[in-house]
């Protein structure tokens, strides 16, 4: 990255995500700034003005997204950071390039072939470029893997809840989860996506599968259930205070609406002869935020603290832009795809202005 991303910032969504970025910019009043925030919910956004608050910085003025090009103009806006429910994204990012502000987004990029593809020709149209924050990149284990690919020392190589459980919103496990381990594998060697194969159902969660296996409990939403206190699969919101303000409710992991798969195989061969077979999977890792991806991200997205040297290493070339938000959905895409067709399914289809 040529100079870090900074200057006068709004804040586009205030889920729990949208924490690091605000503290990360607060942390460094040199190079970076907020503004304003822009945020539908009153109550998340009181939530963060009382954040700033404790990190003993200013207030920000609060834009309904119906008000976003205002914001941009009034508040002068030259960088926008996007953390709100994923589908949403290109609503903010076609017009904050348009008008010639910086935007950083968090993956994915967006949710489905269309959206992409407005955001790429927007990019292509503004000659600008997006910083898609792909933190496992940051991760110092992915780092070496990479380095260890590129100097030939190997072979070519919760989300039942809220929003996140409906496809039209995140685009499923595979487009708002895989998608750091697809960009990831394109990344460490250098290759794009040509076509996926998948298979994949809901197996566990859901009505039908916690009724089948025992798991399920006669509540929808954990707040104020009796039968939810014993259900080991339940969020305690009450228990953690940031939680308990921005989030009104959690829905049980087995009630009716769950619209994405959580048991899902992959098979992917890209442009180098390369294949991968994928199967998602839990995996608990105690290394810090992202495997310490994310402190090492901020440091090179907004510049190292006041006063302190980080280490680096290869971080600085590890920035993911549109093209990168593109490739990493254009398989999670296509594996939803191939879920319902059975087939193998082909990147050149979605036909994305790459």
């Amino acid at each position: 990255m040529s100079k870090p991303f900074g200057g006068r910032i709004a804040i586009v969504g205030t889920g729990s995500r949208a924490a690091m970025f605000v503290r990360g910019i607060v942390e460094r009043p040199e190079t970076s700034r907020i503004v304003a925030l822009c945020e539908p919910n009153t109550v998340r956004a009181a939530y963060y003005n009382d954040l700033l608050k404790s990190l003993r910085a200013p207030e920000f003025p609060v834009y309904p997204p119906d008000a976003f090009k205002e914001m941009l103009q009034k508040e002068k806006v030259e960088a926008v950071v996007i953390t709100c429910i994923d589908a949403l994204h290109d609503l903010y990012i076609v017009p904050a390039l348009e008008a010639g502000v910086r935007v950083l987004t968090e993956k994915p990029m967006t949710t489905d072939a269309e959206k992409c593809c407005r955001i790429l020709d927007t990019v292509n149209r503004t000659n600008s470029h997006i910083i898609v924050t792909f933190n496992y990149r940051y991760n110092p284990v992915h780092e070496l893997i990479k380095r260890t690919i590129a100097e030939g020392k190997i072979g070519k190589a919760d989300y039942f809840r809220r929003w996140h459980r409906q496809k039209e919103n995140s685009g499923g496990l595979m487009v708002h989860k895989s998608g750091h381990h697809f960009d990831l594998v394109n990344w460490w060697i250098d290759a794009k996506p040509v076509t996926v194969a998948a298979m994949g159902g809901l197996t566990f969660y859901g009505d039908k599968a916690g009724k089948a296996s025992g798991w399920a409990r006669d509540y929808e939403r954990a707040r104020g259930s009796e039968a939810a206190k014993s259900d080991p699969f339940a969020i305690n919101l009450e228990a953690d205070p940031t939680l308990k303000k921005i989030y009104a409710d959690a829905e049980s992991v087995f009630a009716p609406g769950i619209g994405i798969e959580d048991d899902m195989s992959l098979l992917v061969k890209y442009n180098n002869g390369a294949t991968m077979t994928y199967h998602l999977l839990p995996v608990k890792v105690d290394h810090g935020s992202h495997g310490g991806g994310d402190t090492r991200m901020l440091s090179v997205l907004f510049g190292p603290l006041p006063g302190q040297a980080v280490d680096q290493g290869d971080a600085a070339k590890q920035g993911a832009t549109e093209r990168d938000g593109a490739l990493a959905l254009a398989v999670g895409l296509l594996a939803n795809k191939s879920f319902k067709s059975g087939k193998f399914e082909h990147v050149k289809d979605l036909e994305l202005p790459l």
